[in-house]
Order: structure tokens, then sequence, then C-alpha cells
């Protein structure tokens, strides 16, 4: 019988830019979870919020009169902060889960030994939270800014809040990238999705519990930014303006908003490895 050529051929292919190839494993991420009716009905719930503000909103411009809550930046402030209860559900699920599952069936090795890099691995993870962030926190802010901004009769609101796209944006995005790197930090430190889910939601309870203890003992109401609910309240403050809630020095905060992104850097980078060494 006749004997073919077996030998070695070329990829004939295109080969993506190494830049996106984080994309691959966000887009795969997304996929898996936004076809989950089960998830599709939590994303659905988180959405509940944002629909009766905007109802609130057109309501307020159709009868003047029955206006309760005045439509300006704490009203978008408040808005984001209840969101932020969303956040956390969808750290807690699927966040927790991304690396967790991973470290489970061995597929972090299989993933690092293609052409992607522990930060494209890592990137495309926060990728798949933030996501999901921005459609339960980012879209909504900004489409009820452009519900209020297209109801008004006047310049009023454009001329005094016009910088509001850019705190709802920036506000989101230290947020999310501080729940994403923690909830991913927290993912890596177990195989069970679970346990993973339970140490991101006591490392939340905790810090509360922390804060409390030290203002407390203190008498100092500047340690409540230990808890990790009150930084990112505190934090809204510097985007959307008002008084600091725990009369601390912005710049005392974004330390421990540094200090959490980095310590989840540190833990990153050391559980995410190509080889896993059993001792």
């Amino acid at each position: 019988m006749p004997i073919y050529d077996l030998s070695y051929r070329a990829y004939r292919g295109t080969f993506s830019s190494h830049r996106w190839r984080w994309a691959t494993i966000a887009k795969a991420g997304l996929a898996y979870y936004l076809t989950r009716k089960l998830y599709l009905a939590f994303l659905f719930i988180g959405l509940i919020h944002p629909i009766a503000r905007g109802v609130y909103i057109w309501i307020a411009h159709s009868n003047p009169e029955v206006e309760l809550i005045k439509i300006d930046s704490e009203f978008f402030r408040g808005f984001i902060l209840v969101q932020g209860f969303f956040l956390m559900m969808a750290c807690i699920w699927p966040g927790a889960r991304l690396i967790a599952r991973d470290l489970k069936t061995n597929a972090i090795q299989l993933y690092l030994s293609k052409p992607l890099s522990r930060l494209d691995y890592v990137v495309g993870k926060l990728a798949v939270v933030a996501a999901i962030g921005g459609i339960l926190i980012t879209a909504p802010a900004l489409i009820l800014f452009l519900m209020e901004l297209g109801l008004s009769t006047t310049s009023v609101f454009i001329s005094t809040y016009w910088w509001l796209p850019l705190a709802i944006i920036g506000y989101s995005a230290v947020v999310i990238l501080a729940a994403g790197l923690t909830v991913l930090a927290a993912s890596s430190l177990s195989r069970s999705g679970a346990y993973a889910g339970l140490l991101f939601f006591g490392l939340i309870f905790f810090s509360q519990v922390a804060a409390g203890l030290l203002v407390l003992i203190t008498r100092n109401e500047a340690f409540g930014v230990v808890s990790l609910p009150d930084l990112a309240r505190q934090i809204s403050t510097m985007f959307f303006g008002g008084a600091l809630e725990f009369g601390l020095h912005p710049i005392a905060s974004f330390l421990v908003y540094a200090t959490v992104v980095a310590v989840s850097m540190c833990i990153l980078r050391r559980r995410v490895k190509a080889v896993e060494i059993v001792t």
C-alpha cells in the first residue's frame, strides 16, 4: 500500500494580534454564562432597579409636581451604590469560579501551554467580570443619563452635570477593577468555586467587622474605609461630589484602594503558574 508523506506542514491561517489574545478567554467565559437561563434571570433581576429609575425619570418629567427625588449627581451616585450589591453577587457567581474551576481541572497549564502569557490569562478572566459589571452598572447609568438629557426641556441639566458620564465610567472602572482582581485572587486560592465565593464574601464581611472595631477602639471614623463597601462609598464621593463620609483625606482612601489591588495582583502572580509543584 502507498505510504503518504506525513511531514510537517506550516500553518497557513491568519494569526491574531498578541494584544487581543486575552479576548478569546473573555469571549468563551461570557458565552458560557450568558447562555445559561439561570444567570440570565439573575441579570434581569439586577436590571429591575435601573428600569424603576428610568420609569421615575419619565414620571418626573411627565408630572413635575410629583418629583420626590432630585435628579442630580447624588441620584446617579445612589443608583451606582445600589447596583454595587449586584456586582458583588456577580463576583461570587460566576467570578469566584473563573480560576478555581481551571485549577480543579488543571486547565491553567493547558492555557499557558498556548501562546498566552499569565497576564493574558488574568486579563481575559478579569474581562468577564468587567463585562458583567458594565451590564449591571455602567451601561444602565449612562442610559439613565441620556434619558434625563433627552427628556429635559432646558439646558440646565447638561450645563451643570456635563461631567457625569466621565464620573460614571471612571468610578465604574475603579470599582470593577478592585472587585474583579479581589475575587480572582480569592478564586485562585481554592479549587472549589463555592469555597472561593465564601472566601470573597467573608473578606467583605470581616472588613466591615474590622472597620467597626477599629472605629470603636480608636474613636476615629477615618478607619471606616477599612471596610471595602465603605471604601467604595468613600471613593464615590470623589467622583460624584459631596462631603467625605469618614472625614479622611482622599489620598488615604486611594492608598487603601491601591493596597487591595496590589495584594490581589501579588496573589494572582503567585498562584497562576504554568507548572504546579506539589509538595
